[in-house]
Protein backbone atom coordinates (compact mmCIF):
# COMPACT_ATOMS: atom_id res chain seq x y z
CA UNK A 1 0.00 0.00 0.00
CA UNK A 2 2.35 2.33 0.94
CA UNK A 3 4.58 1.66 -2.09
CA UNK A 4 2.27 2.24 -4.22
CA UNK A 5 0.97 5.77 -2.36
CA UNK A 6 4.76 6.68 -3.08
CA UNK A 7 4.67 5.51 -6.66
CA UNK A 8 1.66 7.45 -7.36
CA UNK A 9 3.17 10.95 -5.81
CA UNK A 10 6.24 10.47 -7.67
CA UNK A 11 4.77 9.95 -11.10
CA UNK A 12 2.94 13.47 -11.38
CA UNK A 13 6.97 14.84 -10.79
CA UNK A 14 8.05 12.51 -13.75
CA UNK A 15 5.36 13.52 -16.01
CA UNK A 16 6.17 17.14 -14.86
CA UNK A 17 10.14 16.65 -16.06
CA UNK A 18 8.79 15.56 -18.97
CA UNK A 19 6.53 18.26 -19.99
CA UNK A 20 9.37 21.29 -19.68
CA UNK A 21 11.77 19.17 -21.63
CA UNK A 22 10.53 20.48 -24.85
CA UNK A 23 9.85 23.77 -23.40
CA UNK A 24 13.51 24.29 -23.00
CA UNK A 25 14.68 22.73 -26.22
CA UNK A 26 12.47 25.02 -28.10
CA UNK A 27 13.92 27.78 -26.11
CA UNK A 28 17.33 27.04 -26.77
CA UNK A 29 16.56 26.89 -31.01
CA UNK A 30 15.17 30.00 -30.43
CA UNK A 31 18.14 31.80 -29.07
CA UNK A 32 20.31 29.52 -31.46
CA UNK A 33 18.08 31.10 -34.69
CA UNK A 34 18.38 34.72 -33.19
CA UNK A 35 22.29 34.36 -32.41
CA UNK A 36 22.43 33.27 -36.03
CA UNK A 37 20.08 36.00 -37.81
CA UNK A 38 22.30 38.77 -35.62
CA UNK A 39 25.21 37.11 -37.11
CA UNK A 40 23.85 37.21 -40.61
CA UNK A 41 22.79 41.07 -40.14
CA UNK A 42 26.41 41.95 -39.33
CA UNK A 43 27.76 40.13 -41.82
CA UNK A 44 25.29 41.99 -44.30
CA UNK A 45 25.85 45.51 -42.19
CA UNK A 46 29.81 44.61 -42.97
CA UNK A 47 29.25 43.72 -46.77
CA UNK A 48 27.24 47.17 -47.31
CA UNK A 49 30.54 49.31 -45.45
CA UNK A 50 32.85 47.46 -47.36
CA UNK A 51 30.79 48.12 -50.22
CA UNK A 52 30.56 52.05 -49.60
CA UNK A 53 34.23 52.53 -48.73
CA UNK A 54 35.10 50.56 -52.32
CA UNK A 55 32.91 53.10 -54.07
CA UNK A 56 34.29 56.00 -51.79
CA UNK A 57 38.01 55.20 -53.11
CA UNK A 58 36.37 54.92 -56.73
CA UNK A 59 35.09 58.55 -56.58
CA UNK A 60 38.57 59.58 -55.01
CA UNK A 61 40.33 58.22 -57.25
CA UNK A 62 38.15 59.75 -60.07
CA UNK A 63 37.89 56.06 -62.25
CA UNK A 64 34.16 55.60 -61.64
CA UNK A 65 32.48 54.68 -64.77
CA UNK A 66 28.92 55.49 -65.55
CA UNK A 67 26.61 52.82 -64.35
CA UNK A 68 24.27 50.74 -66.96
CA UNK A 69 20.63 50.07 -66.64
CA UNK A 70 21.21 48.32 -63.65
CA UNK A 71 20.21 50.30 -61.33
CA UNK A 72 19.73 47.83 -58.22
CA UNK A 73 23.78 48.40 -57.60
CA UNK A 74 23.17 52.59 -56.80
CA UNK A 75 22.46 53.00 -53.02
CA UNK A 76 21.25 56.24 -51.39
CA UNK A 77 24.32 56.96 -49.77
CA UNK A 78 26.96 56.40 -52.69
CA UNK A 79 24.54 58.80 -54.91
CA UNK A 80 25.07 61.51 -52.17
CA UNK A 81 29.28 60.39 -52.27
CA UNK A 82 29.00 60.46 -56.11
CA UNK A 83 27.03 64.18 -55.90
CA UNK A 84 29.38 65.16 -52.40
CA UNK A 85 32.60 64.84 -55.16
CA UNK A 86 31.68 66.02 -58.29
CA UNK A 87 30.14 69.31 -56.50
CA UNK A 88 33.83 70.62 -56.06
CA UNK A 89 34.99 69.96 -59.33
CA UNK A 90 35.30 72.46 -62.46
CA UNK A 91 32.80 75.61 -62.30
CA UNK A 92 31.42 74.33 -59.24
CA UNK A 93 34.41 74.70 -56.82
CA UNK A 94 34.62 76.98 -53.99
CA UNK A 95 37.14 79.01 -52.59
CA UNK A 96 37.61 80.21 -49.07
CA UNK A 97 37.02 83.89 -48.58
CA UNK A 98 35.51 84.44 -52.17
CA UNK A 99 32.43 85.48 -50.68
CA UNK A 100 33.92 87.76 -48.30
CA UNK A 101 36.08 89.29 -50.88
CA UNK A 102 33.63 89.83 -53.23
CA UNK A 103 31.85 91.92 -50.42
CA UNK A 104 34.41 93.95 -49.60
CA UNK A 105 36.08 94.65 -53.18
CA UNK A 106 35.56 97.60 -54.29
CA UNK A 107 37.56 97.69 -57.98
CA UNK A 108 34.17 96.70 -59.35
CA UNK A 109 31.89 99.83 -58.24
CA UNK A 110 31.66 102.77 -60.54
CA UNK A 111 33.33 105.96 -59.18
CA UNK A 112 31.30 108.35 -57.34
CA UNK A 113 30.48 111.61 -59.27
CA UNK A 114 32.54 115.06 -58.13
CA UNK A 115 31.08 117.31 -55.91
CA UNK A 116 30.93 121.20 -57.44
CA UNK A 117 33.11 122.13 -54.69
CA UNK A 118 35.87 119.33 -55.66
CA UNK A 119 35.81 120.24 -59.45
CA UNK A 120 36.60 123.70 -58.56
CA UNK A 121 39.19 123.18 -56.37
CA UNK A 122 40.72 120.87 -59.11
CA UNK A 123 40.22 123.24 -61.67
CA UNK A 124 42.30 125.79 -59.27
CA UNK A 125 44.89 123.48 -58.55
CA UNK A 126 45.44 122.90 -62.40
CA UNK A 127 45.36 126.59 -63.21
CA UNK A 128 48.11 127.36 -60.12
CA UNK A 129 50.42 124.72 -61.73
CA UNK A 130 50.40 125.86 -65.33
CA UNK A 131 51.63 129.42 -63.84
CA UNK A 132 54.31 127.36 -61.92
CA UNK A 133 55.14 125.80 -64.66
CA UNK A 134 55.12 128.74 -67.47
CA UNK A 135 57.45 130.75 -65.06
CA UNK A 136 59.95 128.02 -64.70
CA UNK A 137 60.48 128.10 -68.34
CA UNK A 138 60.12 131.75 -68.80
CA UNK A 139 63.29 131.98 -65.75
CA UNK A 140 64.95 128.63 -68.04
CA UNK A 141 64.23 130.07 -71.39
CA UNK A 142 65.45 134.02 -70.22
CA UNK A 143 68.34 134.26 -67.55
CA UNK A 144 67.55 137.12 -64.69
CA UNK A 145 67.10 140.81 -66.56
CA UNK A 146 69.63 143.62 -64.88
CA UNK A 147 66.84 145.99 -64.67
CA UNK A 148 69.64 149.21 -63.80
CA UNK A 149 72.96 150.23 -63.17
CA UNK A 150 75.68 152.40 -63.81
CA UNK A 151 79.74 152.84 -64.39
CA UNK A 152 81.71 156.36 -64.58
CA UNK A 153 84.82 157.30 -63.85
CA UNK A 154 86.26 161.13 -62.87
CA UNK A 155 86.64 163.46 -65.94
CA UNK A 156 89.56 165.70 -64.42
CA UNK A 157 91.24 166.03 -61.51
CA UNK A 158 89.52 167.66 -58.35
CA UNK A 159 91.30 169.34 -55.48
CA UNK A 160 89.70 169.53 -52.31
CA UNK A 161 91.09 172.14 -50.23
CA UNK A 162 91.96 171.84 -46.19
CA UNK A 163 89.37 171.13 -43.72
CA UNK A 164 86.65 170.98 -46.42
CA UNK A 165 83.90 168.56 -47.69
CA UNK A 166 83.37 168.27 -51.29
CA UNK A 167 81.51 166.71 -53.38
CA UNK A 168 83.07 164.88 -56.60
CA UNK A 169 82.23 166.24 -60.32
CA UNK A 170 82.32 166.25 -63.20
CA UNK A 171 82.44 162.38 -64.59
CA UNK A 172 82.95 161.23 -67.86
CA UNK A 173 80.67 159.08 -69.95
CA UNK A 174 81.71 155.50 -69.98
CA UNK A 175 84.00 153.94 -73.06
CA UNK A 176 82.63 151.86 -75.40
CA UNK A 177 84.38 148.48 -73.42
CA UNK A 178 82.05 150.25 -70.46
CA UNK A 179 79.44 150.82 -72.23
CA UNK A 180 77.90 147.30 -71.56
CA UNK A 181 77.95 147.74 -67.54
CA UNK A 182 75.50 150.59 -68.23
CA UNK A 183 71.74 149.87 -68.04
CA UNK A 184 69.78 152.77 -68.03
CA UNK A 185 70.37 156.82 -68.14
CA UNK A 186 69.64 157.59 -64.50
CA UNK A 187 72.85 158.69 -63.68
CA UNK A 188 74.06 162.59 -64.26
CA UNK A 189 77.85 162.63 -64.90
CA UNK A 190 77.70 166.32 -64.75
CA UNK A 191 76.71 166.51 -60.77
CA UNK A 192 78.22 162.76 -60.19
CA UNK A 193 74.39 162.04 -58.82
CA UNK A 194 72.99 158.63 -59.25
CA UNK A 195 68.93 158.97 -59.07
CA UNK A 196 67.40 155.30 -58.40
CA UNK A 197 64.47 154.49 -60.85
CA UNK A 198 62.74 152.16 -58.29
CA UNK A 199 62.97 151.42 -54.44
CA UNK A 200 65.23 148.25 -53.66
CA UNK A 201 68.87 147.63 -52.55
CA UNK A 202 71.69 149.06 -54.22
CA UNK A 203 75.33 148.01 -54.36
CA UNK A 204 76.81 151.04 -54.23
CA UNK A 205 81.31 151.10 -54.95
CA UNK A 206 83.55 153.99 -55.16
CA UNK A 207 87.84 153.49 -55.78
CA UNK A 208 89.24 156.53 -55.15
CA UNK A 209 92.95 157.47 -55.55
CA UNK A 210 93.94 160.55 -54.01
CA UNK A 211 97.58 162.64 -53.85
CA UNK A 212 98.53 164.46 -50.63
CA UNK A 213 99.98 168.01 -50.89
CA UNK A 214 103.45 168.93 -49.31
CA UNK A 215 103.06 169.35 -46.03
CA UNK A 216 105.74 170.57 -43.65
CA UNK A 217 104.26 169.55 -40.05
CA UNK A 218 102.20 166.26 -40.08
CA UNK A 219 99.90 165.19 -37.41
CA UNK A 220 98.45 162.19 -36.39
CA UNK A 221 94.75 163.11 -36.42
CA UNK A 222 95.16 163.90 -40.30
CA UNK A 223 93.23 161.98 -42.29
CA UNK A 224 90.57 161.73 -45.29
CA UNK A 225 87.40 160.30 -45.45
CA UNK A 226 85.02 159.30 -48.44
CA UNK A 227 81.49 158.23 -48.34
CA UNK A 228 78.51 157.31 -50.45
CA UNK A 229 75.95 159.36 -49.15
CA UNK A 230 72.01 159.98 -49.98
CA UNK A 231 70.53 163.12 -50.76
CA UNK A 232 74.31 165.43 -49.41
CA UNK A 233 72.96 163.97 -46.32
CA UNK A 234 75.75 162.23 -44.94
CA UNK A 235 75.32 163.00 -41.48
CA UNK A 236 71.83 162.05 -40.29
CA UNK A 237 71.04 159.49 -43.70
CA UNK A 238 72.71 156.14 -43.60
CA UNK A 239 76.67 156.52 -45.98
CA UNK A 240 78.75 154.08 -46.68
CA UNK A 241 82.43 155.30 -45.60
CA UNK A 242 86.28 154.72 -45.60
CA UNK A 243 88.65 157.15 -43.80
CA UNK A 244 92.26 156.51 -44.24
CA UNK A 245 95.25 158.67 -42.35
CA UNK A 246 97.36 160.46 -43.86
CA UNK A 247 100.27 160.09 -42.05
CA UNK A 248 100.41 156.27 -42.62
CA UNK A 249 99.77 156.80 -45.85
CA UNK A 250 101.46 159.54 -47.48
CA UNK A 251 102.19 160.61 -50.82
CA UNK A 252 99.49 159.18 -53.46
CA UNK A 253 97.23 156.63 -51.73
CA UNK A 254 93.70 155.33 -53.07
CA UNK A 255 90.42 155.05 -50.34
CA UNK A 256 88.05 151.57 -51.60
CA UNK A 257 84.50 151.97 -49.94
CA UNK A 258 81.40 149.52 -50.96
CA UNK A 259 78.58 148.80 -49.62
CA UNK A 260 74.65 148.19 -49.80
CA UNK A 261 72.14 150.97 -49.56
CA UNK A 262 68.17 150.78 -49.70
CA UNK A 263 67.06 153.74 -51.96
CA UNK A 264 63.58 155.16 -52.34
CA UNK A 265 62.83 155.92 -55.66
CA UNK A 266 63.41 159.17 -56.74
CA UNK A 267 66.35 159.74 -54.20
CA UNK A 268 69.57 159.91 -55.19
CA UNK A 269 73.63 159.05 -54.07
CA UNK A 270 76.81 160.79 -54.95
CA UNK A 271 80.46 160.63 -53.63
CA UNK A 272 81.90 163.06 -51.15
CA UNK A 273 85.38 164.01 -50.01
CA UNK A 274 86.09 165.31 -46.28
CA UNK A 275 90.17 166.66 -46.06
CA UNK A 276 90.82 166.87 -42.55
CA UNK A 277 94.61 167.40 -42.84
CA UNK A 278 96.26 170.79 -43.09
CA UNK A 279 96.74 170.98 -46.56
CA UNK A 280 95.03 170.50 -49.92
CA UNK A 281 94.58 167.15 -51.86
CA UNK A 282 93.26 165.94 -55.01
CA UNK A 283 91.42 163.24 -56.48
CA UNK A 284 93.08 161.96 -59.64
CA UNK A 285 91.33 161.62 -62.92
CA UNK A 286 89.73 158.12 -63.47
CA UNK A 287 88.51 157.72 -59.84
CA UNK A 288 85.56 155.54 -60.51
CA UNK A 289 82.00 155.37 -59.17
CA UNK A 290 79.85 152.41 -59.91
CA UNK A 291 76.06 151.01 -58.66
CA UNK A 292 73.88 148.15 -59.44
CA UNK A 293 70.71 147.23 -58.30
CA UNK A 294 70.35 143.85 -56.15
CA UNK A 295 66.99 143.79 -55.68
CA UNK A 296 63.38 145.38 -54.22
Amino acid sequence: MLARSSQRRSSPGGAGGLLLLPLLLGLMMMMMVVVMEAASVEEVESEESQEILEEDEAVSTEILEPLSSDLSRVSPLSSWLIFRRNSNKGDNRRTKGTSRTSRTSGASRPPRPLLPQQQELIQELQIKLRDMAAGVCFLCDRPPRVSTSFLSRLSQAVGVPRRSLLELQPFSQPSDSEQSLQRGQRFNSSTGRYTAPVSGFYQLTASLLIESGDRTQVRIRDSVRAAICIESLCQSNLSVESVMGVAAAGGTFSILLTGTLYLQAGEYVSVFVDNATGSAISVLQDSLFSGILLGV
